[in-house]
Parts: structure tokens; sequence; C-alpha cells
């Protein structure tokens, strides 16, 4: 039978088999952790018939449902390169959701506006560490390395080393505090509903499996 636990079961029905070693140990090295990997993984437990339904579910969400529960469910199961697909597409919904409560957003200055998908990247790395309670990381000199995302300097540090980018912080308070909030609720929104959808999923799959069981019983 499958799992009841939803973000387990989401991770199994995605694991494409593609996810190496060395990405494991890659980010356990990152997040100072072990990181959840598919018990199938290697093997690719997508195309097994017992989840088959429950991916089928997956594919038929909305896109931006689906890349947000991949990018937050499936660290570690999925392949390096469909998982950066996934954020990428994640933080480009939860921008254009927040773009459209933003006041004054069409106004913004170009540098700006393009710089709203990096800081949404860091959102969904910020839910992810929250949803899977990712603890920071602390150096030999017993200073926090910026692992949680919980403060503008570790957003900036993370930008820069994860991706290269520079976000300028000394007007954190007037050009981001705001816009972090709204990110970080858009992506909360579009995860539950994902999560709310494969629980009914999961639920009469399981309920069919056990009347199946319950008729050969019988």
């Amino acid at each position: 039978m499958i799992t009841n636990d939803t973000r387990l079961a989401w991770a199994l029905a995605r694991d494409d088999g593609m996810r190496s070693q060395h990405g494991v140990i890659v980010d356990k090295l990152e997040v100072g952790c072990d990181v959840q990997v598919g018990v199938r993984g290697s093997v690719g437990a997508g195309i097994h018939a017992e989840y088959a339904r429950i991916a089928r579910c997956i594919a038929d969400m909305p896109m931006p449902v689906q890349a947000v529960g991949d990018a937050l469910n499936c660290r570690g199961v999925l392949g390096d390169a469909s998982y950066r697909k996934a954020a990428s597409l994640a933080a480009l919904s939860a921008a254009q959701l927040a773009g459209k409560q933003l006041a004054g957003y069409p106004q913004w200055a170009p540098e700006r506006q393009r710089l709203l998908y990096w800081v949404a990247l860091a959102a969904l790395e910020r839910v992810w560490v929250k949803l899977h309670a990712i603890p920071e990381k602390i150096d030999h000199q017993g200073r926090q390395e910026g692992r949680t995302l919980d403060e503008p300097w570790k957003v900036g540090k993370w930008l820069r080393g994860k991706h290269g980018q520079s976000l300028p912080l000394k007007n954190w308070g007037r050009d981001w505090a705001g816009v972090w909030a709204l990110l970080q609720d858009a992506l909360y929104e579009l995860d539950n509903s994902g999560v709310s959808s494969l629980d009914s999923c999961i639920y009469e799959q399981r309920k069919l499996h056990k009347a199946k069981k319950y008729a050969l019983q019988g």
C-alpha cells in the first residue's frame, strides 16, 4: 500500500531514478544533515505501478502548483536538471503572484523587476528550509554560515554563493522586506494547493486498495 505521508508520496511518485550519489553528498555538505532521498532511487519510483496514479495526479496539477511541489518535496529525488527546472518555474510563479499584489510594481525600475526572480528563488529556499527543519550550519569558529536564510545577509550570501547573483541589502527593509513575505505566502499557497489535491488522491487510492484486499479475503 502507498504511504499516507503526502510529501513522501509526492517524492516517490516523482522519483526519476536519475539522482546520483554525488548529488546526495553535495547536498549533505551544503545543509549539514541528510537530505531525504527516494527509497527506490536509481530505480525510478515514478514508473512503479503502485505510485502511477499518484504520479498522474501530480502531472494533472497546474504547472505552478506542480513546480512548487517538486521543488519542495523532491530535492534529493529528481535529477539535478529536473530539480533546477522545477525550482526556476516555482520561483517565476511566486514572483508573478507577488507582483500582482505589489502596488506600483509596473513602475519598478527594470533592475529591481529582474531581481524579483532571484529573491523569489531565495524565498523558495527559505520555505524548503522551514518545511524540512534544516538547521543552521556553524563554521569552525562558531559563526553562522547563513544556511537558514532567516536574515537579509544570509539571503544575500546564498544568492552570491549559489547563483553568483548580487542583491543590494542596504535598504532591505524598504525594498524587499514586504516582498520577501509576499513571496513566501505565494509559495505556501501553491504548496497547500498541491498537498491538498494529493491528499485526496492518496485517500482514494488507499480506499481502493483496502476494498480490493477485503474482496480477495472474502
